[in-house]
């Protein structure tokens, strides 16, 4: 079967085309902005708070399509002046880094919220989430929160026979 994140980059691959602006709100290791890059799209922003992180993964995609910022996710709409294609997150915290290290309800709530505004009609978003101990409280927030939205359609995809691990919601802008 695919991983969540494979699922997430089917979902998206749609609505990318050459002129595509795109959003990856939890850069890490840039492995979904290299996805957005492969599919040849205009212009791709990157958001990571860990500083060591952000910078070992500006270096190596430093790329012309690509704007890196190390700032929290919660502060796109400071950065981002256009409409968006695509926006993808993951949520949690990075792998290989810091575990104390991990994106918050309140923080990843008002991302999403300004991720929505910056959507355009017919763009897609994927948010990956991981209710690990500290994201379990994340995810009912991010969950109830979308629940409170009349311009996108979400659709939830998950395992059914594996409690706690990652999940997908996938989400569509209607107007």
């Amino acid at each position: 079967m695919k991983s969540m994140v494979d699922l997430s980059h089917e979902f998206i691959r749609p609505v990318l085309h050459k002129q595509a602006i795109c959003v990856d709100a939890t850069l890490g290791q840039g492995k979904d902005t290299d996805f957005f890059l492969s599919q040849n799209v205009h212009k791709v922003y990157g958001f990571e708070i860990q500083r060591d992180v952000f910078e070992s993964t500006k270096e190596r995609l430093g790329n012309q399509r690509t704007c890196f910022f190390h700032v929290g996710h919660e502060y796109m709409q400071d950065y981002i002046h256009e409409e968006v294609d695509a926006i993808i997150f993951n949520f949690g915290y990075f792998p290989q880094g810091d575990p104390k290290i991990t994106t918050q309800s309140s923080s990843s709530v008002s991302a999403v919220r300004q991720a929505l505004n910056l959507l355009k009609v017919k763009g897609r978003m994927a948010l990956v989430m991981y209710p690990h101990d500290t994201g379990k409280e994340e995810a009912i927030c991010v969950e109830e929160f979308l629940k409170t939205q009349t311009t996108i359609q979400v659709q939830k995809v998950q395992n059914l026979l594996v409690d706690h691990c990652p999940y997908l919601l996938l989400i569509e802008k209607r107007r």
